[in-house]
C-alpha cells in the first residue's frame, strides 16, 4: 500500500504541527517543501520510520528527543535523553544574566549544571567578548554540550564537576554565575507525567525538597565570585521566597526576582 505525505498529514492522532516536525525528521526536508509536495508518495522505509516516531510520540515521548534537537534563543540545540530539554522559560535566565554583565570586555560567566549547554552557549553567542565556563556532573551531558558548542561555534570551556567540587583557586573567580539546578520536590507528581517521565531524573530533582542544590550553590558561590558579581538561579514557582531568604542569609545584596512569560516568578538572584 502506498502512502502520500497528504495521507499522513490527515492523521488525527497528533496535532498537525507535530506531524510536520516528525515528517521533517523522516524526510530530511523543510516544512515548506513538505507542504508544497504533499502529493508525493513516500517509500515503505520512510513510512515505517514515521510510524515509529508517531507511535512513540503518542506514548508521550517528547518531540525534542524524537527529532534530536530543541530550539532555544533562536538556535537549535542537539538533545538526547542524557540531558534536560531546554524550555522557553529558561530564556529568562539568559536575559537576566546578559543584562547583569558589565560593559567591559573580559567578564567571566559560569553555568553550573550546564546540561546540553543551552544557557552557557546562548550567553556566549550574545556576548562573545567574554569567557564562559559550563560544568556538569554527567559526562554524557557534557558530550552533548561539546557537540553543541562546536555546532554553534561557541568557544566555551566545559568542566566535569559536581557543582563547585572540582573548582580551585587556579580556576579564578567569576562575574556572573547562573544555574538551572534540579529544583523539583521528589514527591511532585509531575515527575511521573508528561515530558518529565522521559528526562534524566538527576536533572529534575534532588530527591529531597527541591532546595538542597539551590542552597549548596548559594552558600558556596561567594568563594568563586568577584566583588560586585551576580548569582542568578532558576527555581520552582513556589520557591522564590525561600531562595531570597537563603541569598540574604548568605550575605547577598541587591536580591531580586523576575517573572517568566507565564507571569511566574522563575529567576532569583543577588550580588556580593
Amino acid at each position: 500500500m502506498e502512502f502520500s505525505i497528504r495521507n499522513l498529514m490527515r492523521d488525527t492522532s497528533l496535532p498537525n504541527t507535530e506531524i510536520l516536525i516528525l515528517l521533517e525528521k523522516v524526510l530530511q526536508k523543510p516544512k515548506t517543501w513538505i507542504i508544497a509536495n504533499d502529493l508525493n508518495v513516500i517509500s515503505n522505509v520512510l513510512f515505517y520510520k514515521y510510524i515509529d516516531l508517531r507511535n512513540r510520540r503518542i506514548d508521550g515521548e517528547p518531540i525534542a528527543y524524537l527529532v534530536g534537537y530543541k530550539e532555544f534563543m533562536n538556535n537549535k540545540f542537539l538533545v538526547n535523553r542524557s540531558v534536560l530539554i531546554p524550555r522557553p522559560e529558561t530564556e529568562l535566565l539568559v536575559d537576566v544574566a546578559i543584562n547583569s554583565l558589565k560593559p567591559s570586555n573580559g567578564c567571566r560567566v559560569l553555568d553550573l549544571g550546564t546540561g546540553c549547554g543551552a544557557i552557557a552557549i546562548s550567553i556566549y553567542l550574545m556576548k562573545s567578548n567574554i569567557e564562559v565556563v559550563g560544568s556538569d556532573i554527567d559526562l554524557y551531558a557534557l558530550s552533548v554540550a561539546e557537540m553543541n558548542s562546536r555546532k554553534l561555534c561557541a568557544n566555551i570551556d566545559l568542566i566535569h564537576s559536581n557543582w563547585f567540587d572540582c573548582f580551585d583557586s587556579k580556576m579564578g573567580k567569576f562575574d556572573i554565575i547562573v544555574s538551572n539546578p534540579p529544583y523539583i520536590h521528589s514527591l511532585d507528581k509531575h515527575l511521573e507525567s508528561g515530558d518529565l517521565r522521559f528526562e534524566p531524573r538527576i536533572a529534575l530533582t534532588d530527591e529531597l525538597d527541591g532546595l538542597s542544590h539551590i542552597s549548596n550553590i548559594i552558600y558556596n558561590a561567594r568563594n568563586y565570585m568577584n566583588k560586585g558579581a551576580y548569582l542568578w538561579l532558576e527555581h520552582g514557582w513556589d520557591q522564590s521566597s525561600m531562595v531570597k531568604y537563603l541569598l540574604k542569609m548568605a550575605g547577598f545584596s541587591n536580591v531580586n526576582s523576575f517573572l517568566d512569560l507565564s507571569g511566574i516568578v522563575r529567576v532569583t538572584g543577588g550580588s556580593i
